[in-house]
């Protein structure tokens, strides 16, 4: 299983969610096995500068953000950019 480190820019709520990815590749195919939200950095919702950051330290916390990760697009978007780091 290998593991980077990434984030996910939450434009809706206004805020940038940094977390870790482990995956494993299968084949022709990237599979994640496991998300584990780091960090919460709230932006401006104007000039989206970081207004302040917190840490994810509860598994409820935890839990919230991969399920809206989940709801996202940006799962493929993840999988893509790990295919293309491999690919090189």
């Amino acid at each position: 299983m290998q593991q980077i480190e990434t984030s996910w820019e939450d434009e809706e709520n206004n805020r940038q969610v940094s977390f870790t990815v482990q995956y494993t590749r299968e084949e022709n195919s990237i599979a994640i096995e496991k998300l584990t939200p780091k960090q919460v950095t709230f932006l401006c919702p104007e000039s989206k500068s970081p207004l302040r950051t917190i840490g994810v330290w509860t598994d409820k916390g935890r839990d919230l953000l991969v399920n809206q990760l989940n709801e996202s697009e940006h799962l493929a978007t993840i999988k893509q950019e790990i295919d293309a780091s491999l690919a090189v």
